[in-house]
C-alpha cells in the first residue's frame, strides 16, 4: 500500500540515498542531496517550522516518491510574504500515476502560504500544474538569449549546445536551424570584441557577500510590479551564495572607482556535468543602475574573462530591459529565441490580477539547480 507523509529530520539521509537512483538524478550524489537539503532548509533565511519540508511516497518500509516544500520570501504590493516552492518532484517509476499527483496536491494544501511556486520545462508537468490552475510567466522577459564563443577549440560542445540545442532539429525546426548554422560560422569568423570603457570610472571584481547595497539597488525596481521575489540582502545572499558541484556560482560586481560604492552587478552560473569538464556561463540575474551601458560592458568583459578561467565554453547572457537588449543585439553575434515559464498559483483567486515580475533566479528555478 502506497502511504504519503510529511518529511522528518529522521528521512534526510534515506531521501538522499533514495533521489540518486531516479533516472533525471542519475549524475548527483548522496553528498549532492545533503548540499541541497543544508540550502533548502538549514540556510534558508525564510523557512520556519510551520512549513513542512516536503512529503513522501513510502511503499511499506521503501520512500518511492518525494516532493521537496522550498519557502521562498516575496513581495506581494510591497509587502513580504512567504512564498512556497515544490522542488524535484520524483516518483519511482513503478508507482507513477495517481500516487504522483498526491505529493502535487499535498504540496497544495498549504494554509500558510501566499503564492505556490513551480518550474519545470517537461511538457507533460507544464500541463499539469496548469490543470492545478497554475499560471506560466514567460522568462527571459524579451525571449531572446544571446551567445559569446569563449573558447572556439570546443567547437564539439559549441555545436552541441547552440546548433543543435542538445538534440537533433524536427522538420518544423530546420529553418531556425540554418539560422543559427549562418550565425555560429560568421562567429567563428569574427566575434566583435566587448571591452570595458577606456576610462578607470569603474572597478570590476567577484564578489563573495552581498551587502545593503545589492539590496539597495534593486529598490527602484521592486515596485515595477505587484508581485516579485524579494531582493533582500538576507535573500540575495542565500541564492548568490548557494552553488553545488559540479556547477559554480559568480557574483561580478562593478563599483564606482571613486567612492566604491555599487553600479551595477551580474549573477552566472557556470553549468557542467562534472568539474573537470567544459560548461557554459549562465546568467541567472543582474541588476544595473539606469541600465548604464559602460557598467555593462565592464562586467561582461569581466565576465568573458572569468568564464574562460573557468573552462566555460560558451557566455550566454538575457536583457532586463529595452536598453540592455539594444546593447546586445549590436554587441552579439549569436542569438536564439528562448521561453521558460516560472509557474505561480495565488492561494487567494483575488490576487489572480495582479501584475507578476518573473526571475531567471526566482526560485524553484534559481536554487534547485537544474535548468
Amino acid at each position: 500500500m502506497i502511504t504519503l507523509r510529511e518529511v522528518t529530520d529522521k528521512d534526510i539521509i534515506p531521501l538522499a540515498e533514495f533521489l540518486p537512483t531516479g533516472l533525471p538524478f542519475k549524475n548527483t550524489t548522496q553528498e549532492t542531496w545533503l548540499r541541497r537539503f543544508e540550502i533548502w532548509w538549514s540556510a534558508n533565511p525564510a523557512y520556519t517550522d510551520v512549513f513542512p519540508k516536503g512529503w513522501v511516497l513510502e511503499n511499506g518500509p521503501s520512500i518511492v516518491g518525494f516532493i521537496g516544500n522550498l519557502p521562498v520570501r516575496f513581495l506581494c504590493r510591497g509587502e513580504i510574504t512567504t512564498a512556497v516552492a515544490a522542488v524535484s518532484w520524483y516518483v519511482d517509476p513503478s508507482v507513477r500515476g495517481l500516487s504522483s499527483l498526491r505529493l502535487l496536491y499535498a504540496f497544495q494544501k498549504q494554509k500558510q502560504a501566499s503564492l505556490f511556486l513551480f518550474n519545470s520545462d517537461n511538457p507533460d508537468l507544464m500541463t499539469i500544474v496548469t490543470k492545478n490552475k497554475f499560471k506560466g510567466y514567460t522568462v527571459p522577459r524579451f525571449r531572446t538569449k544571446y551567445f559569446s564563443v569563449l573558447n572556439r577549440a570546443k567547437l564539439d560542445y559549441i555545436v552541441r549546445k547552440f546548433l543543435f540545442c542538445g538534440e537533433l532539429p524536427r522538420l518544423h525546426e530546420m529553418s531556425a536551424f540554418i539560422k543559427r548554422f549562418g550565425l555560429l560560422t560568421c562567429a567563428y569568423v569574427y566575434q566583435k570584441p566587448i571591452r570595458p570603457s577606456p576610462d578607470t570610472e569603474y572597478t570590476t571584481s567577484l564578489c563573495t557577500s552581498c551587502d545593503d547595497s545589492f539590496a539597495n539597488l534593486w529598490e527602484p525596481y521592486q515596485h515595477a510590479c505587484d508581485v516579485t521575489v524579494s531582493r533582500d540582502t538576507q535573500t540575495l545572499n542565500w541564492i548568490y551564495f548557494s552553488s553545488i558541484h559540479p556547477n559554480t556560482r559568480l557574483v561580478i560586481q562593478c563599483r564606482r572607482s571613486r567612492d566604491n560604492s555599487l553600479a551595477g552587478y551580474m549573477v552566472f552560473d557556470i553549468q557542467r556535468k562534472n568539474t573537470s569538464e567544459v560548461g557554459m556561463m549562465h546568467l541567472m540575474d543582474m541588476c544595473l543602475e539606469k541600465h548604464d551601458p559602460r557598467v555593462l560592458a565592464s562586467l561582461l568583459a569581466f565576465a568573458i574573462e572569468t568564464g574562460k578561467q573557468h573552462n566555460a565554453a560558451l557566455l550566454v547572457v538575457w536583457a532586463d530591459s529595452p536598453e540592455t537588449d539594444l546593447f546586445f543585439r549590436r554587441n552579439f553575434t549569436l542569438s536564439m529565441d528562448a521561453q521558460q515559464y516560472n509557474f505561480i498559483r495565488f492561494s487567494d483567486i483575488r490576487d489572480e490580477n495582479l501584475t507578476v515580475c518573473p526571475s531567471m533566479i526566482a526560485p524553484p528555478r534559481g536554487i534547485d539547480h537544474w535548468m
